[in-house]
């Protein structure tokens, strides 16, 4: 679990550092933030599960909410291949994909603890 901690950790980071150039990076920069603090803690071995049910919780229902906002689905990339965002409805499907990527190692980590404190 430790060294998947490590590899979320790095890509936390890389999601916070492509955010730059986002129209919103006042929102999600923090947001990949928390994650990699999250993800630090738990290569750390020192999660705690009260902040990781909130964030796991609060990340699932905004990229729900991110995720019914939009109109169709037209795909993660542009037509040609490309990152580069053509339609809102291209950039809601990555933010949602994005938060439930969090969701999928807040929830991760919040199992491992608990079973490890069974154990």
């Amino acid at each position: 679990m430790k060294y998947i901690a490590l590899v979320f950790t790095l890509i936390f980071l890389l999601f916070a550092g492509w955010q730059y150039n986002d129209p919103d990076p006042v929102l999600w920069i923090p947001i990949y933030l928390v994650a990699t603090y999250c993800s630090v803690r738990a290569f750390q071995g020192k999660n705690n599960p009260e902040l990781l049910a909130v964030v796991t919780i609060m990340s699932f229902v905004a990229g729900l909410n991110t995720w019914f906002q939009m109109t169709s689905w037209e795909g993660f990339f542009s037509e040609g291949g490309g990152l580069s965002m053509k339609t809102i409805n291209q950039e809601l499907a990555r933010e949602a994909c994005g938060l439930w990527i969090c969701t999928f190692s807040f929830l991760l980590y919040l199992v491992s603890d608990f079973v490890q404190k069974k154990a």
